[in-house]
C-alpha cells in the first residue's frame, strides 16, 4: 500500500468517527512552497531511532556516532527518548552516513531515514532497514544479477546487488526473524545456501529477531532451545559476515552423513547348535565429503 492510499484510508476512518463534527470546509490549505533555508535544512536532515533501546546517554551517544561516522560536526536533537534528528554540514556527509550503514550504538541498531518536509516527525516508519547480505554456496556459474536478486528477494526487499561480493542490499522487516539461508533447485538437485549479514547488531539466538538477547526473549523462553546448556540453536554468531563459521544447516547438509545402525535379526524359533544363525546382509553407505565453506568475499559496503 502506497503512502497516499494509506493516508486516504486514515482520513476516511477519522471522518467516520467525527461525523458532523467535521466538514470539508474546515481543511486548512498550506502553501507547498518552502522557504529556502527550510528546504536546505530538510535536505541535510536524517532521522534516527535506536531500535528497542529508547534510553541512552545523549552525550555518549552523539560523541560515539561522530567518531564512528568520522565527521567533525553534526547537529543532533532529541525528539523523544531514543528518537533523534541529525542535521549535517553537507549533502556528502549525510549521503555517506546513510549509504555506509547500518550503524549501531552499544550493539543497538540505529535506524536512519531521510527527512521529508511534508511528513510529521511522529509518522516516520522505523520498522524496516537495509543490510548487506552475503550468499554463500551458490555455484560460480550461477553468480549473476538475476540469480542473486531472486535469492535475496526471499529475505526482503532488494535494493542493490554486488556480484563481486556475492551479495545484495536487502531491506528487512525488523519484526521478523532473520533468514538463516535457503534451498535452491538446480537440475533436479537441491543445495543449501547460507546467509551472512554485515554489521549485524545484537539479536536473539532463540527467536532470531533483532533488538534483544535470548535471555530476554518474550517469544521463546531461554531454556527452550537449550541455549542455557550451550546447545546449538537455529540462530547464532554464524549469521554475522565477520564470523567464518558456517551454519548448523550447512554442516548438516554438506557434512558427513551418520552411519545408520544395522537392525539385528531375531530368529522366530530357537536355534540349535547345528544351525547357523542368519545374519543380515551388510551394506555400504557412501558418505558425502565435508563441504568447505567458500570464502565470504570482500565486504560489500562501499
Amino acid at each position: 500500500m502506497d503512502k497516499t492510499t494509506e493516508n486516504q484510508l486514515h482520513l476516511a476512518a477519522l471522518c467516520r468517527s467525527m461525523g458532523d463534527l467535521w466538514s470539508e470546509e474546515e481543511v486548512t490549505e498550506l502553501d507547498d512552497r518552502l522557504l529556502e533555508k527550510d528546504k536546505q535544512e530538510s535536505e541535510l536532515t536524517l532521522y534516527g531511532k535506536l531500535f528497542s533501546k529508547p534510553n541512552a546517554n545523549f552525550l555518549a551517544f552523539i560523541n560515539t556516532m561522530r567518531k564512528t561516522w568520522k565527521i567533525d560536526f553534526v547537529k543532533c536533537e532529541v525528539i523523544e527518548p531514543g528518537f533523534f534528528s541529525f542535521i549535517f554540514e553537507s549533502i556528502e556527509d549525510k549521503k555517506r552516513v546513510l549509504e555506509n550503514g547500518p550503524w549501531s550504538f552499544s550493539s543497538h541498531l540505529l535506524v536512519l531515514l531521510e527527512g521529508d518536509p511534508d511528513i510529521p516527525e511522529h509518522c516516520y516508519d522505523f520498522t524496516h532497514y537495509a543490510f548487506w547480505v552475503h550468499i554463500l554456496g551458490l555455484p560460480r556459474a550461477r553468480i549473476n544479477e538475476e540469480s542473486v536478486w531472486n535469492i535475496a528477494s526471499k529475505i526482503g526487499i532488494v535494493e542493490d546487488v554486488k556480484l563481486e561480493a556475492r551479495g545484495a542490499k536487502v531491506r528487512l522487516n525488523l519484526s521478523c526473524p532473520l533468514k538463516t539461508g535457503t534451498i535452491i533447485n538446480l537440475g533436479g538437485n537441491k543445495w543449501w545456501l547460507d546467509f551472512k549479514y554485515e554489521r549485524l547488531p545484537h539479536f536473539c539466538y532463540s527467536c532470531g529477531q533483532i533488538g534483544h538477547y535470548a535471555t530476554y526473549c518474550s517469544e521463546i523462553p531461554y531454556e527452550t532451545p537449550g541455549l542455557a546448556q550451550d546447545k546449538p540453536g537455529k540462530y547464532g554468531s554464524w549469521l554475522e559476515a565477520e564470523v567464518r563459521e558456517s551454519s548448523p544447516c550447512w554442516k548438516i547438509f554438506y557434512g558427513q552423513l551418520d552411519q545408520q545402525p544395522e537392525e539385528e535379526m531375531v530368529p522366530e524359533t530357537p536355534v540349535t547348535s547345528s544351525e547357523e544363525v542368519p545374519r543380515p546382509s551388510p551394506f555400504a553407505t557412501e558418505s558425502n565429503a565435508l563441504a568447505i565453506l567458500p570464502p565470504a568475499g570482500p565486504a560489500i559496503n562501499p
